[in-house]
């Protein structure tokens, strides 16, 4: 008779995918990306890596199910009859669940992830590029140039410092050598930039929109 199997640790009975999910978003919010290993998360848990393998198949398919919580927060909006309008407050919206989530950004940058839950805001990002008048091909395009800037910019904004290197340069520039320079400069406001997402969505808009046959 072949003796019984010892029961498993409590941590390990207790946990689940939900579970896991959570402890490597609070390790990334907290030390960032490189924290979320498998064998980080198991310890932060108080179980083994192994055990980890049941609830998740390995540490890109954790990083999925993080972008996919991400997603999932994202504030949908009601849909909006007008292409231009549904675009930006989608962009927006996508925009605002990002802000705080650096590691995040640097993921769907870098690895080109995504989770499952983003495809319904693609879609009527999508939709909206069409009705607005853009063919398929220049749907695309469109929407990878919204993306990257506003991926960029939140890159910019999670980053930026007051009294940066290049800031410190350009003040310390001759401006009889690098007028523009010294004048653009010159104008910005001390501190951190202001968020001028809003403003350049708009402009960027402007240019994608500007030779569309119109709304269809």
């Amino acid at each position: 008779m072949t003796p019984a199997r010892p029961p498993a640790p409590r941590s390990t009975r207790r946990l689940s995918h939900d579970r896991v999910v959570r402890e490597a978003l609070r390790l990334a919010r907290a030390e960032g990306l490189p924290a979320v290993t498998m064998r980080r998360v198991a310890e932060s848990l108080g179980t083994s890596a192994m055990a980890l393998y049941r609830h998740v198949d390995n540490r890109e398919a954790l990083l999925v199910a993080m972008l996919d919580e991400v997603a999932k927060g994202i504030s949908l909006p009601e849909p909006v009859a007008d292409p231009r309008s549904e675009i930006t407050v989608l962009m927006t919206a996508i925009h605002d669940a990002l802000h705080d989530e650096p590691w995040a950004v640097r993921l769907l940058i870098t690895d080109r992830l995504a989770g499952p839950s983003i495809l319904p805001v693609v879609e009527r990002i999508m939709a909206a590029l069409l009705r607005a008048g853009l063919s398929p091909r220049d749907a695309m395009v469109a929407y990878g140039l919204l993306w990257h800037y506003t991926a960029g910019e939140l890159l910019s904004v999670h980053h930026d410092v007051p009294d940066s290197f290049g800031r410190r340069m350009v003040a310390a520039a001759d401006p009889a050598a690098y007028p523009a320079l010294v004048e653009v400069f010159s104008a910005l406001p001390p501190g951190p930039a202001g968020d001028w997402f809003p403003e350049n969505l708009q402009r960027l808009l402007d240019g994608l929109l500007k030779h569309s046959p119109g709304p269809r």
